[in-house]
């Protein structure tokens, strides 16, 4: 017992860190890359535009459905800590993904499909339709595989060994790039129905990695030092099926209306300037600065797994840590929008045009604080989750999503700047009252100390 306390009070190092980090850090980089991979394989097949157009269309169609399996892995590293505690936790993720692959399904199966072709998306060409019904009725087993796949990466999360999901990512990332390279070449698959099978493939194989990985390092899921067994004793309260539905709902609700920001923001924009010039600079700016912002969204995960470990000294070494990554991001935002290296990735790799460029350089010194703002609520969103009390993170969520919304309109009301660069500040804004409300409530209740003195 005393080597357990020990342990769990000993200094964190920030070469641990580092280590427990990087592969999470990695991974949406590879993952992003795998989906331009897709979209510049779609560009080189026939009927081009219709299958980019149906297949963003089905993609977004499949990815607001599913999106609350996108925190099962926080729900795995917060609950589970036994055998009993895994089989209620990943009965009810994988139920949830049985409940999205019917919803999908009944897209791309039944005349429901058509329905929401026609009347809510608005596609009327009969080969755009048939090509929403090729992609949806593949995508439909994405939440299957990928209900899996998060709780096996959670177990490696909780377990600290998060190195055995990067390998299992690059092995996506190959095996997509040679069945594209396969089909680009050969043309003998539509487009639609490739891009939505290499998606599921994607999943299917880290899922496949992952669990293989697993059970070879701890040589089984339930024995005496396997997987389930080696899990550390994270869990402040006991898992029931009450308690995780009190856990999860709110995250499930806050990752739901997350996927409406940017159609919102996107929205305003186009009422707010004349011709698409501010929209376009807008979506080449957000994704550029998400390529770098979105590693930093697995910064919770360091709170959440080390909470165990925290006193007051690595409570500070965590969120300094946070906070260097977040600045290190920062840092690269303003090389780009300050300097050449901006207008070279724009206009050369990018291909832009110099009046786009020089919009979009503005935009992301707007965006030069979202990183580090980013960063800080990410720590302490993993210290909530830890507490259980997600209920609050979806109220600061909320708080952040009001802001974004009333800033856009007081700046577009009142300044005369381009739209693009208000709805980076808005959006700034929005983390920045998410972030201050989360933290204001951990500070105000002590929750920090509550930790320590449960630690100690």
């Amino acid at each position: 017992m005393s080597e357990n306390i020990k342990r769990k009070i000993s200094e964190i190092k920030y070469q641990e860190l580092i280590k427990f980090f990087l592969p999470l850090a990695v991974m949406p980089i590879i993952i992003g890359v795998s989906h331009n991979a897709v979209n510049a394989s779609l560009a080189r097949l026939p009927f081009p535009e219709i299958t980019l157009a149906v297949y963003a269309v089905s993609k977004s169609i499949t990815n607001i459905i599913k999106s609350p399996i996108h925190m099962s892995r926080q729900t795995v590293t917060s609950l589970v800590d036994d055998q009993s505690s895994f089989k209620f936790v990943s009965s009810f993720i994988f139920g949830l993904g049985v409940l999205y692959f019917l919803m999908i399904a009944s897209l791309g199966y039944t005349p429901l499909g058509e329905i929401v072709f026609k009347k809510i998306i608005g596609l009327k060409d009969p080969q755009e339709i048939k090509f929403a019904y090729q992609a949806l009725s593949i995508m439909a087993f994405i939440p299957l595989v990928e209900s899996i796949r998060n709780i096996m990466q959670g177990l490696a999360i909780s377990l600290k060994k998060t190195e055995l999901i990067t390998p299992g990512v690059v092995v996506r990332i190959i095996s997509i790039s040679l069945i594209l390279l396969w089909v680009t070449v050969n043309q003998a698959v539509a487009g639609v129905t490739a891009a939505s099978g290499v998606w599921f493939a994607g999943i299917a194989i880290e899922m496949i990695f992952i669990t293989f990985a697993l059970r070879y390092t701890f040589g089984s899921f339930r024995g005496k030092n396997g997987v389930l067994a080696s899990l550390p004793n994270n869990v402040t309260k006991k898992v029931n099926l009450k308690r995780i539905i009190k856990f999860f709902i709110p995250i499930a609700v806050m990752a739901f209306l997350a996927r409406f920001v940017q159609p919102v923001v996107q929205s305003g924009i186009v009422r707010s300037s004349i011709g698409t010039h501010d929209l376009a600079a807008y979506g080449v700016s957000w994704t550029l600065v998400m390529i770098f912002v979105g590693p930093l969204d697995q910064l919770h995960q360091c709170s959440l797994v080390y909470a165990r470990e925290l006193n007051n000294h690595n409570w500070q070494r965590i969120l300094k840590f946070s906070l260097a990554a977040g600045t290190m991001v920062s840092f690269i935002l303003a090389v780009l929008a300050f300097t050449q290296i901006g207008d070279f990735v724009l206009i050369k790799l990018i291909s832009v045009s110099p009046a786009i460029s020089s919009i979009v350089k503005k935009v992301i010194v707007a965006f030069i604080f979202f990183p580090i703002i980013r960063a800080f609520r990410e720590t302490f969103w993993g210290v909530m989750m830890q507490r259980q009390t997600t209920n609050i993170i979806a109220a600061a969520k909320i708080v952040g999503l009001v802001f974004v919304v009333l800033v856009f309109l007081i700046l577009a009301l009142t300044v005369e700047i381009n739209a693009a660069i208000i709805a980076a500040l808005a959006l700034t804004a929005g983390e920045a009252a998410d972030a201050l409300t989360i933290s204001f409530f951990i500070i105000k209740n002590n929750v920090l100390e509550k930790i320590y003195a449960e630690n100690h």
